[in-house]
């Protein structure tokens, strides 16, 4: 039996479709066989009844293998409209993940929003810290655009886990920067959790995407404005310049 139960999942519509070409084959021929084995009997009496009850019989036979090939078309046009219906369904995901990152501000507004915290928080004494998170897709789905829809994910998640006053920026297709202002790194590292924690989530039980977070703070990692964004940018990936970031970024 194992011989026969054996079915491939891709040939799942082509073996139905067997299945129900075998059973309108096998209803024709068992109706067909039986009428052949009644048609003497029945024309051998001039008994009006019996030759109506044979003729209902077979029309009823093709009735009932119309019926099952009707149906399995209807089946066939559903499952159609549902396959269509789930690929436009991703579509309209993917094209509201793309406005979504396209919505977020880029490298070039990163550079100009740390400089002006840099200045006020050394104007006002006060701490400043800034997360770099590198989402890292699998091989097989970061050409893809599915990408789109999990960086999209990502953000989200990312955005749930900060405060008002922080700001969220893409630096890259693949990272994303976080602005804490007067924000300590003992604080930092307390969002940092806060924000893993929703990645975690995002990502979901099958991994869909890794991540990691860095955390830069000034006087440890920089002296100044200009030492603050080198310090950044070293954790961005080193196959694109800064130009070439920016632009991809817009």
């Amino acid at each position: 039996m194992f011989l026969f139960d054996k079915i491939n999942p891709e040939h799942l519509d082509r073996r139905e479709l067997q299945l129900t070409i075998l059973s309108c084959s096998a209803i024709l021929i068992l109706g067909a066989g039986l009428a052949l084995l009644m048609y003497p009997v029945v024309f051998s009496y001039s008994n009006v009844v019996l030759r109506n009850t044979f003729y209902g019989f077979c029309g009823l036979s093709a009735l009932l293998a119309m019926y099952l090939v009707d149906r399995q078309i209807t089946i066939l046009h559903l499952r159609r409209e549902i396959a269509e219906a789930g690929m436009r369904a991703a579509e309209t995901k993917m094209e509201a993940s793309a406005e979504l990152l396209n919505a977020i501000p880029n490298l070039s507004s990163f550079k100009d929003r740390l400089a002006m915290e840099y200045r006020r928080a050394a104007a006002a004494d006060q701490v400043l810290s800034v997360l770099v998170i590198t989402v890292i897709l699998p091989e097989e789905v970061s050409s893809t655009p599915f990408a789109k829809s999990l960086l999209s994910d990502a953000a989200k998640a990312i955005s749930r886990k900060l405060r008002g006053e922080d700001s969220l920026y893409v630096l890259h297709p693949h990272c994303f920067g976080i602005i804490l202002p007067a924000v300590s790194r003992s604080v930092a590292e307390i969002i940092s959790t806060r924000v893993a924690e929703g990645l975690s989530d995002a990502a979901g039980a099958t991994n869909r995407f890794s991540y990691k977070i860095n955390i830069v703070n000034p006087p440890a990692n920089a002296a100044s404005a200009h030492d603050l964004q080198e310090a950044v940018f070293t954790l961005l990936p080193s196959d694109n310049s800064m130009q070439s970031m920016a632009e991809e970024t817009r």
